[in-house]
């Protein structure tokens, strides 16, 4: 602790080391010369060396949080996935054919080059329902129209939402076939959500057309009435 002295305006003693900064906010006005003995000024200088941070540990900390920013920043760019476009490589992936049960697996089926429609859908979405429900709905008219030049995949995924069960079963896959009479290759990701986070999915029915030269042609997010979809399909098969 610093020597005490008392201040030569109001007599109120103070640290030595702090009764100049006492003058100036309690007695403005008024001009004091501080009389300091030499071990007096000695202390002075000490209190405040003691007093002030260090300047190194100041840069060092400065140093240490660019580091952490620098990290954070990496980790973000390599863990974060970036969204899919058109003209990307499609992300290979092996899942289990809903009919024969065997695996399916992207890669070979690109080796054909020819399209691949992907639809990602969960049975008991009411948007994938209204692609497939009656003769005259948008995904069952592609497939009659292009079922010999299109492979037409749906890929049964885990879907987050109120009253959906998950995640779908082989058999809720066969009742939703049968009940909608939709004859092409259903895929089923009856564990985890690997498939689906790959190509960034987060609703139902998600459609990717892979054209071919093996690229992804065009991406739709939703139901709808699919004419820039037919369009895409168009421009894949024309030479």
């Amino acid at each position: 602790m610093a020597k005490m002295k008392a201040c030569p305006v109001c007599g109120q003693k103070v640290g030595i080391d702090k009764l100049e900064s006492h003058v100036k906010k309690v007695h403005p006005k008024e001009k004091v010369d501080i009389d300091l003995d030499e071990e007096e000024q000695k202390e002075v200088k000490e209190a405040k060396k003691a007093y002030k941070p260090s300047a190194r540990p100041r840069g060092r900390w400065i140093v240490i949080i660019a580091a952490i920013v620098v990290v954070v920043v990496v980790l973000a760019l390599v863990l974060i996935p970036r969204g899919l476009k058109v003209g990307d490589s499609p992300p290979d992936f092996t899942l289990t054919d809903n009919a024969t049960r065997l695996d399916w697996h992207l890669d070979n089926h690109l080796a054909d080059a020819k399209p691949i429609l992907l639809e990602f859908f969960h049975p008991q979405c009411s948007a994938c329902i209204s692609e497939v429900q009656t003769s005259s709905s948008p995904l069952k008219v592609l497939y009659n129209d292009y079922a010999t030049t299109v492979e037409f995949v749906s890929i049964a995924i885990t879907l987050e939402a109120e009253g959906f069960t998950n995640p779908p079963t082989f058999d809720a896959v066969n009742t939703y076939i049968t009940q909608y009479s939709t004859p092409w290759t259903y895929l089923v990701e009856t564990s985890g959500t690997a498939v689906r986070d790959l190509y960034q999915v987060t609703a139902t029915p998600t459609f990717y057309l892979i054209g071919t030269d093996g690229k992804i042609a065009y991406i739709h997010v939703g139901a709808g009435d699919l004419v820039e979809l037919r369009n895409a399909i168009i421009s894949e098969l024309t030479p």
